[in-house]
């Protein structure tokens, strides 16, 4: 089988300035970038106001980035009135199996697909991550139904922005973290620099799941944190022992 690569990108409020609302400089830079990398498939989170005028920059993202298809999972609306959808992108070699999203249990949404690739029978189960930026035990909850995925012989990959270290990522400093900041990525009854709350990647560790940064030594922090943040590796790529035997580049 020919090599694919699947990109996954925060777009952070769609790209745009003012919460989405304001100049859409960034995503034109954003989309000819992504372009560059030749993806085969595109997982995005935060496609923020997507939705409008009948999905209009989901299909210009189409366009853009040269792909036979695109679907917008339609996020909850958060405390603050915003909306961050998921959009996954395929091209021309994969057949749509079924696509679809849940909100009813994640707080933002989960995207997902049921894919095949280059005509062959064999199907290949994708989600499309944006797990709770605010509770790691609700982060558990989300991950929770995604064991199944990792069965014997399954094609399995969970893409996206988790907002939580994957598996082996090492502990960062946490002390310049604040105090309003840290239920969200610390043991309960813990100081800033005490251990991350690891129980929900450790559920897909332990059924199964092979962390591709991890397997390949990749231990840089993803980008776009704030300056009151702690830079870290959040932004995952997780695949079933079938599929991450076949990786061989990250």
């Amino acid at each position: 089988m020919s090599l694919i690569r699947i990109v996954t990108f925060n777009l952070q409020f769609g790209g745009c300035d003012g919460y989405g609302l304001g100049s859409a400089a960034r995503l034109r830079t954003a989309l000819p970038f992504l372009r560059s990398l030749d993806g085969d498939a595109y997982l995005l989170q935060e496609a923020n106001h997507w939705q409008h005028l009948g999905k209009r920059r989901l299909h210009q993202a189409r366009v853009a980035l040269a792909v036979a298809s695109a679907f917008l999972a339609k996020a909850n609306k958060t405390t603050t009135g915003h909306a961050f959808h998921t959009a996954m992108l395929f091209g021309r070699r994969w057949n749509i199996v079924a696509e679809d999203s849940d909100r009813a249990r994640y707080h933002h949404v989960l995207g997902w697909a049921t894919v095949q690739l280059d005509d062959t029978a064999a199907t290949w189960d994708i989600r499309n991550l944006h797990l709770d930026p605010f509770s790691p035990a609700n982060r558990h909850n989300e991950v929770a139904p995604l064991q199944t995925l990792v069965g014997p012989g399954r094609l399995a990959a969970l893409i996206g922005d988790a907002n939580m270290l994957g598996i082996n990522h090492p502990e960062p400093d946490w002390t310049p973290l604040p105090a309003h900041l840290r239920a969200a990525q610390l043991l309960p009854h813990t100081e800033a620099a005490a251990d991350a709350d690891r129980r929900a990647i450790r559920l897909l560790q332990n059924a199964g799941f092979v962390d591709v940064a991890d397997r390949f030594g990749d231990q840089q922090p993803t980008g776009g944190f704030g300056p009151s943040d702690v830079p870290r590796r959040q932004d995952l790529f997780l695949l079933s022992p079938a599929l991450a035997e076949a990786a061989v580049d990250y």
